[in-house]
């Protein structure tokens, strides 16, 4: 995996190397940072002692390489017929084709796939189930078993393992061959269902092993591990299906097609696919159903399309069945008597299409609809199925609209006007009466890709204006230098044959300007910074037993991403605690409820350890977490221990592990004396429960030394805040780019001031942005404090300096 610095150490040797030279900075004995984030523990997670997992790779950094380690065994270009039909016969009873349905209940998607176990485990790809559908697996012999359970999934390597149920009926399973000593010209069988035509065969040959450019033409997302390049026709309903060699054993699963050759495709090595069988993360396919779809409590959608959840926003596409297209989505939210306002924020993949609000609706054909069509915007009214039944009341042209950003948008409806307004400017008033009451929600039209967030329904949604005086004093600061085009025409005659030299003085306007657009960026993004600083000191700032350590999670995930609707993953954790709830025994000993929280948790609703991806930023998002079901210890252990918050069940803490962090149950923990009948939980490992020698053994192979009593502490929610920190100011410095890791470092800073880590880390980033005096008081806090392990002469020296 990616090489992780330590914590302390890097940013010395990026930014005080150059003007510092051989001057270093060391940590005493015992007081040594860890790595972070937290590595898989070794002995499960992490590959085998002298293998290597795959380096993941961003696309831009993708390159098209020969891998070198092909098998040396002798290559064999020409395959006999006789040996073909018999490698078939012996193969063909452990091919299947795979299907989802869609809203209708016809096939919406196909594929293929190959039986890996004899008591009804199937292997295909990922993109070939769909999102949320339901599956069917058909055998070769033409019997077919509904998915009772997606028994393991993995989105960076677009590979599921279903399971279904064969009533006793024991099917024959594919052999999994050595993916990593294939050889260049080697002959494969392929097996599927191109275009529906269902177990199929062609012979091929394997022409490479090679990571994809980023550019290469491919019928799907450039994956970013190396792959098995095939020579053999490849079509639509051949995902998943295996490649096999001459002694009838898996190679790879076909997952991605060129668009340029019909004879070139690459598959997914089968040594990806053993680690899934290894390490399953089941859903149940009742709980499958339900990933990201709306909650039909808060919402009902109306002439079909796609309505899902992603990121706490809606996102819409498809078709509907409607005149034009036409898609609902209402709101089961009650509707205020009139005068009342409706909002939501707006984006469109294609500004050809249309979709926003709608509102007044009797939950059929009639309603109202406020929305962007073709760069304009609409105030339509809609009674009845087709376009005799609609009239346009408004169509307007605005500066105000953004194409392809989010745009605002916001309706006022009183009794006999409605009020539209598009990013907080009013842009109708317009007096219609016709339809009032009923419901309000969202709409969409003719298949078009959007994303909905933010909505609001209320009395009032007018944004809150500034004091007078704040107005005056933002809009000078804002306005200067500034720009006027009066009499533009006349300085445009002066500077008539003189064009170079103006020109060159207004691309010096125009890169003062554009700096002074960064600042103001800059501005914003500090603005964003302190508010969330505020937020999460205020969340934390209340007694231990009533500490939201979801939403203070979560506000970790909104420093990083503005956009994030935080109100909108607050109500899916609140959904995912609702259906805790109706699994946990309210009425059950505290260790039982633990147990049952633990199997609803990882059995039950998939959460799982990130396995491809353990570095990603986005295992350190419970946003992200929660919505893909992935994450790392520390992220899964908050997830768990918020639950049980909300569940009351008492005395679960978290357990700060160096290098994996743990859950554990320990009704009188004390730092002298951990509670002899605790529960240790690894929510990293599918929540397994861990003896005090298996704990003691895992904190041993990470820090060296056994157990004591003060490893088994609790941690408090603001070191819980602090160690998720810690990851993601890691991975900025592993990725290079320590200012990417300023915000985090002084969130940190913010919550818990004492941390001198991040204080010096602090130091030395304003050393470099040329912040002086910033920097200066930094090092003047640790010279006063003196923590341990700084060499506080050296210190001392780098303040005089400057």
């Amino acid at each position: 995996m990616a090489r992780f610095f330590p914590r302390l150490f890097p940013v010395p040797s990026l930014l005080l190397g150059i003007w510092l030279g051989s001057w270093s900075f060391s940590w005493a004995a015992g007081e040594k940072p860890s790595a972070a984030p937290e590595p898989p523990k070794p002995a499960s997670s992490a590959p085998p002692a002298g293998k290597k997992e795959p380096e993941a790779k961003t696309k831009s950094q993708a390159k098209e390489t020969e891998e070198p380690a092909l098998s040396g065994s002798p290559v064999v270009t020409f395959l006999p017929p006789e040996k073909a039909m018999a490698l078939t016969r012996d193969v063909r009873d452990s091919i299947v084709s795979v299907t989802h349905s869609g809203r209708d209940g016809g096939t919406l998607g196909r594929g293929s796939g190959f039986v890996v176990d004899a008591d009804g485990l199937i292997a295909t790809n990922l993109h070939v189930i769909g999102e949320a559908r339901p599956i069917q697996v058909e055998l070769h012999d033409g019997s077919k078993y509904d998915v009772t359970e997606v028994h393991a999934s993995d989105q960076h390597y677009d590979l599921a393992l279903l399971r279904i149920d064969t009533k006793g009926k024991k099917l024959k399973p594919l052999p999994l061959g050595n993916s990593d000593a294939v050889s260049q010209g080697q002959p494969i069988l392929g097996f599927g269902s191109p275009r529906g035509l269902k177990f199929s065969v062609v012979q091929g040959v394997i022409s490479a092993i090679r990571t994809l450019d980023k550019d290469l033409t491919v019928d799907d997302n450039t994956p970013d591990f190396p792959m098995i390049q095939i020579a053999m026709p490849v079509e639509m309903g051949n995902s998943g299906g295996p490649i096999v060699d001459l002694d009838g054993r898996a190679l790879g699963l076909v997952t991605i097609k060129s668009l340029v050759t019909e004879n070139l495709g690459f598959a997914v090595p089968v040594s990806h696919l053993q680690k899934l069988i290894e390490a399953p993360n089941p859903v149940s396919i009742a709980n499958w159903l339900n990933i990201g779809v709306l909650d039909p409590g808060r919402w009902q959608t109306l002439f079909g399309g796609s309505w899902r959840l992603k990121s706490g926003a809606i996102r819409a596409d498809g078709e509907g069945s409607g005149f034009g297209g036409r898609s609902l989505c209402l709101s089961a939210k009650e509707v205020p008597t009139t005068p009342y306002e409706v909002a939501v924020q707006v984006r469109l993949d294609d500004e050809a299409g249309a979709a926003g609000l709608l509102f007044a609706s009797d939950g059929g054909q009639k309603h109202y609809g406020f929305y962007p069509s073709g760069g304009q915007i609409r105030l339509t009214r809609f009674e009845g199925p087709d376009v005799y039944s609609w009239t346009i009341l408004e169509q307007i042209s605005s500066d105000a609209y953004k194409p392809k950003e989010w745009n605002a948008l916001r309706v006022r409806v009183e009794d006999k006007k409605i009020f539209g307004y598009l990013n907080d400017e009013k842009i109708v008033e317009f007096e219609d009466d016709a339809l009032r009451g009923g419901k309000v929600g969202l709409c969409q039209f003719r298949s078009t890709p959007a994303e909905f967030r933010g909505f609001r329904l209320g009395t009032s949604l007018q944004a809150s204006a500034l004091p007078e005086d704040l107005a005056k004093e933002l809009g000078k600061g804002l306005t200067q230098p500034g720009f006027t085009s009066l009499n533009a025409d006349q300085l445009l005659d002066k500077l008539v044959g003189q064009a170079r030299a103006g020109r060159k003085a207004v691309e010096g306007k125009i890169a003062e300007l554009e700096a002074q657009v960064a600042e103001l960026r800059r501005f914003s993004e500090r603005l964003h910074e302190r508010e969330v600083q505020r937020r999460l000191v205020e969340v934390l700032g209340q007694p231990e037993e009533k500490i939201d350590l979801f939403e203070a999670g979560l506000l970790i995930a909104y420093l990083d991403n503005p956009e994030l609707d935080l109100g909108a993953s607050l109500e899916d954790f609140e959904a995912l605690a609702a259906g805790a709830r109706k699994v946990v025994d309210a009425k059950a000993p505290a260790p039982d409820q633990v147990h049952q929280l633990r199997n609803f948790l990882f059995d039950k609703s998939g959460f799982h350890g990130s396995r491809a991806e353990y570095y990603h930023r986005a295992n350190s998002h419970l946003d992200a977490v929660l919505e893909d079901r992935e994450g790392i210890p520390i992220t899964l252990s908050a997830v768990f221990i918020e639950l049980a918050r909300r569940l009351g069940i008492p005395d679960v803490h978290g357990l700060p592990f160096p290098g994996h962090f743990l859950v554990s149950y320990s009704p009188k923990a004390t730092k002298d004396h951990p509670a002899p009948d605790s529960i240790v939980i690894d929510a990293f490992n599918g929540g397994k429960i861990l003896s005090r020698l298996e704990s003691s053994e895992l904190l041993l192979g990470y820090s060296g030394r056994l157990g004591l009593a003060e490893d088994y502490a609790p941690a408090t929610a603001r070191e819980i805040v602090v160690r998720m920190c810690r990851n993601l100011i890691s991975i900025a410095m592993n990725e290079g780019d320590p200012k990417k890791a300023r915000p985090t470092i002084d969130l940190v800073l913010a919550v818990s001031p004492e941390e001198s880590e991040e204080r010096f880390q602090r130091a030395l980033l304003r050393f470099q942005e040329g912040d002086r005096s910033g920097a200066k008081e930094d090092i003047k806090w640790l010279l006063d404090k003196k923590p341990p392990g700084v060499r506080l002469d050296r210190l001392q020296e780098l303040y005089e300096t400057l």
